[in-house]
């Protein structure tokens, strides 16, 4: 199958650390809890950016996969950690669960890249608890779109209404999401050529780093907002997110965009009445989280949400250029791999 192996982690440019290969090995089902998909499109995360670098993990990140974790690198010779594709193997638990061959499916932070090979290939394995069936609207939307849409999707949702509670100051698909729900949102970006998207996209107000003040915030907010959708990076919690938030609100900590992974807690960091929340998708089960994307797809096939949320498309044996686009932060929403 075709595959990209990261054969030379740390190299530069980021293309460099790949090699494309046409027959890299199908992957094998572990065990019955698991299916084989071929892949058609594949969301880039920023996290494929350390692992590129082949920088450790934590057991955290595993997931459902913790008992599998080792700390030693590199990672495994093909990293990803989501995609849209169809099931071409199903194991017997799998199929008990009523997955079967031909069903469209979405798959994210699954182990990929971590535990097991991950899903920058032609064909990938995922265990049933995270996959995801595609709605039969699926059929009507593109698999590069429908590839931008999972986990973005699922951990803007699950930040916002399930952690927060409610309103927030967000990114793209946090916008359509709020928005879709009836919400004021206060969107934030570091760059000017992003600003208009975010308005295109649903955002009430757009700050600029330079505004990106607890004073500003309140300009707009004179109470303080209600919940805080925190991607960035530790470092803003303190000095942004905190003071803007209202008393009794809530910062959701869900990104790391700013790639700092480490920060000393101390009681400095909490504001009385204020909440410091963190979301992930790592390791619980989310029953929800199918019934989202199955909306969502259908809001994206009936042009409810717009196509804010798919920044570039780039075939599989261009992901430098890809990480590039990301490692530069010219991407506004989700850089997606093809594979025909």
């Amino acid at each position: 199958m075709r595959a990209l192996v990261l054969s030379h982690p740390r190299s530069s440019p980021p293309g460099a650390c790949f090699t494309y290969q046409t027959d890299y090995p199908k992957p094998s089902l572990p065990n019955s809890d698991f299916v084989l998909v071929r892949i058609h499109a594949i969301g880039l995360n920023r996290a494929e950016l350390r692992a590129r670098n082949a920088e450790p993990v934590s057991p955290v990140e595993y997931g459902i996969s913790k008992n599998e974790y080792y700390p030693g690198l590199p990672c495994p010779p093909i990293i990803g950690e989501k995609f849209v594709g169809e099931i071409t193997e199903c194991g017997e638990n799998a199929a008990a669960r009523a997955f079967k061959i031909g069903d469209r499916v979405a798959g994210w932070m699954y182990g990929g890249g971590k535990a097991y090979d991950g899903s920058y290939a032609e064909y990938t394995i995922c265990h049933y608890r995270r996959c995801w069936k595609l709605p039969e609207a699926a059929k009507d939307v593109e698999w590069e779109v429908l590839g931008a849409m999972p986990m973005g999707l699922w951990t803007a949702y699950g930040a916002i209404f399930l952690a927060g509670e409610k309103k927030a100051r967000v990114g793209m698909w946090g916008v359509l999401a709020a928005k879709d729900k009836g919400c004021t949102v206060i969107a934030s970006t570091r760059q000017k050529s992003k600003v208009q998207k975010l308005k295109d996209a649903g955002a009430d107000y757009v700050l600029q780093e330079s505004e990106l003040t607890p004073e500003r915030i309140r300009q707009i907010a004179p109470n303080g907002v209600k919940t805080v959708l925190e991607l960035v990076g530790l470092e803003a919690i303190e000095s942004v997110a905190m003071p803007a938030t209202a008393r009794g609100g809530t910062v959701v900590k869900c990104g790391i965009l700013g790639r700092q992974w480490q920060r000393m807690v101390g009681a400095w960091l909490c504001i009385a009445t204020r909440k410091l929340m963190t979301f992930t998708t790592l390791e619980e089960d989310y029953e929800e989280a199918g019934k989202v994307l199955a909306d969502a797809v259908e809001k994206v096939r009936s042009g409810v949400y717009k196509e804010h949320f798919l920044d570039s498309v780039f075939d599989l044996s261009d992901v430098g250029k890809a990480h590039q686009r990301m490692e530069d932060c010219a991407a506004t929403e989700k850089v997606v791999l093809r594979v025909p």
